[in-house]
């Protein structure tokens, strides 16, 4: 990885977005090994065999997503609570690899059901949620699917690495590039969310 400041970044980005294809060439070999880690990270996490063109295939998808509609998610990036640009592109190679599982229905029917279920959040299990029958267990989890589409991306990201693929918090915390204490602010904040919207529609 090579060394360089978050301020050289946001240069190079700016000047992306501006349209300099020296700029984009930049950032494209800058960030190379990044997505080509995060493709084979994602990939293992989710116990897919995959070859060299494989990753060379998804690694080039994510470039081009991040550079279509006119670099539309590239200018997203805001660098909000210190996320820096290296973090933005790595959940988005996350997520497209992720999506692109999802399209070709790898493990399609295992996706769906294993897709975080009430027994998968125990945080989630109070009083209000204890299932009486099948019909309202299976209500409940279509309320969890609810509330979970309402969360921002970053929340669905944790959801699915921590929950779905079973990473533990200081694993999300090395994906997501937070802080250990982050993710579990943020895991305490996605519970929260998602009891209030069950408890609330299944009332």
């Amino acid at each position: 990885m090579n060394h360089h400041s978050s301020q050289d970044d946001r240069k190079v980005l700016s000047e992306s977005l501006s349209g300099s294809s020296k700029a984009s060439e930049i950032l494209v070999r800058r960030f190379s090994d990044l997505v080509y880690q995060s493709v084979q990270y994602t990939l293992m996490t989710k116990h897919i065999s995959f070859n060299k063109q494989d990753i060379e295939d998804l690694h080039n998808t994510i470039f081009l997503s991040l550079f279509e509609n006119r670099c539309k998610k590239l200018r997203q990036y805001q660098g909000k609570n210190g996320c820096s640009l290296a973090s933005w592109i790595r959940m988005i190679a996350v997520r497209t690899v992720l999506d692109h599982l999802r399209k070709k229905g790898v493990d399609a029917i295992a996706w769906q059901q294993r897709r975080i279920t009430l027994e998968a959040l125990p945080e989630l299990t109070c009083d209000e949620l204890e299932p009486v029958s099948q019909i309202e267990k299976a209500r409940q989890a279509r309320l969890l699917q609810e509330g979970i589409q309402r969360l921002g991306p970053r929340d669905q990201m944790f959801i699915k690495l921590h929950f779905d693929h079973g990473l533990s918090i200081a694993e999300v915390a090395e994906t997501m590039q937070l802080s250990i204490s982050n993710v579990y602010t943020l895991k305490h904040r996605v519970i929260k969310r998602l009891k209030s919207h069950v408890v609330l529609i299944a009332k």
